[in-house]
């Protein structure tokens, strides 16, 4: 019945081609203007994040003088439609502490936290903010999908997007929601400065803020119909560090609270998101090495074949067979790819997506095979970061 105050962060660094855009698309957010604040940070960008920030809020406040929807003091103040518009610039020290400051500067009863690269749809925030008349609710996530995917990588992450929204509102239900993501999230302030605001050592920080205000006793919703697109990495190499970030992150997570696995006094959090999420990362490094392993036999098994055979003046390749016969590892492969398959299909379909085509079909199988193999891999290269080097960075 009343709409809470709230103060969107916007953390930005190196963000000169985006945050444009997103800015615009801030201000076309369906709000009272006289209950909506933002706050972008320009975390020392060594860009034109903060210049062309600082001229888009100037022109916004043009356009609302032209309008005669404010004061001519909108100039100064950099009221815009949306509310009022603050840029700030700190020296770099990674996106926690872009939001920490934020957080200290907020004046509204929500935080919403946006990516610089993060459009929202314009109804987002009233498909949100409902959640918070339950007075346990600190935090609302929304679904977070691709914008404009035109190559395969790209129409990959489509579908990895699209299913991850879908597992966290069945996350929801269960009340596990453990990552209140980054381009679009909603706080409760009041929470966020009693628990001490976003961790600066954590890569993830909003997978570790999520497990801090389940630990608490928080509930975190998810808000389905609520979207916002988020530009996804177009390159290989842009696409591999932003998921060595993630696996990073999340590892430095499960280690600050491995003391809950499976403790009862944790609640949920200790039964479920903790082992949850710590007995899939055994899982991946448990399937690339029983992987590793198959191939290295099968591939020792040739190499001796060919030797003998070329002492012998056989030509190994004529002898030697390629069949694959059927085993535990076969039948337990098989199985799980159905039930993935059969997953996907009803997650696509649950989201409103339809894959009817052959090329449809083809990136469904390219997803379901190649994309999730390499996981794995990140998975590996992030715990060997995280030896050798001690201090991650944003």
């Amino acid at each position: 019945e009343v709409l809470p105050s709230v103060t969107i962060i916007a953390p930005a660094y190196n963000e000169e081609e985006n945050i444009e855009s997103a800015l615009r698309s801030l201000k076309n957010l369906n709000y009272p203007p006289e209950l909506l604040n933002i706050l972008v940070v320009d975390d020392g960008s060594t860009d034109r994040t903060a210049e062309i920030a600082e001229s888009v809020r100037v022109a916004m406040a043009a356009e609302t003088v032209e309008a005669g929807e404010s004061a001519p003091e909108a100039m100064i103040s950099g009221a815009a439609k949306t509310g009022n518009i603050t840029v700030i610039k700190k020296k770099n020290g990674g996106k926690a502490t872009a939001i920490n400051l934020g957080i200290k500067m907020a004046t509204g009863e929500i935080i919403a936290i946006v990516d610089a690269d993060s459009y929202p749809e314009s109804d987002a925030l009233l498909k949100m903010v409902p959640y918070f008349k339950d007075i346990e609710v600190a935090a609302v996530t929304s679904s977070i999908l691709v914008r404009d995917p035109k190559n395969l990588l790209q129409k990959l992450q489509e579908i990895e997007y699209l299913m991850i929204a879908w597992g966290r509102k069945l996350m929801d239900y269960l009340d596990s929601v453990y990552v209140t993501s980054g381009p679009l999230s909603l706080y409760r302030i009041s929470v966020l400065k009693e628990v001490g605001g976003f961790d600066e050592n954590v890569l993830t920080e909003d997978i570790e803020i999520a497990w801090r205000l389940q630990r608490k006793g928080c509930a975190i919703r998810m808000a389905l119909p609520a979207k916002a697109y988020t530009m996804a990495p177009g390159s290989f190499k842009k696409w591999w560090n932003q998921r060595l970030r993630w696996c990073i992150g999340g590892i430095q997570t499960v280690n600050l609270y491995r003391y809950a696995f499976f403790r009862g006094r944790y609640g949920i959090f200790g039964l479920f998101i903790v082992p949850f999420f710590s007995i899939s990362i055994f899982l991946s490094l448990l399937g690339l090495s029983m992987s590793v392993y198959l191939v290295s036999i099968r591939l020792l098994n040739f190499l001796e074949f060919s030797y003998y055979a070329w002492l012998a003046g056989i030509n190994p390749l004529r002898y030697y067979s390629l069949t694959l016969l059927p085993n535990v590892f076969t039948v337990l492969g098989l199985i799980v790819f159905l039930f993935s398959l059969a997953y996907l299909v009803t997650g696509l379909k649950t989201m409103g997506k339809d894959f009817t085509g052959i090329r449809d079909f083809f990136e469904m199988l390219i997803y379901l095979t190649l994309y999730f193999l390499v996981f794995p891999i990140i998975l590996v290269q992030s715990f060997w970061r995280l030896i050798a080097y001690k201090k991650q960075k944003w």
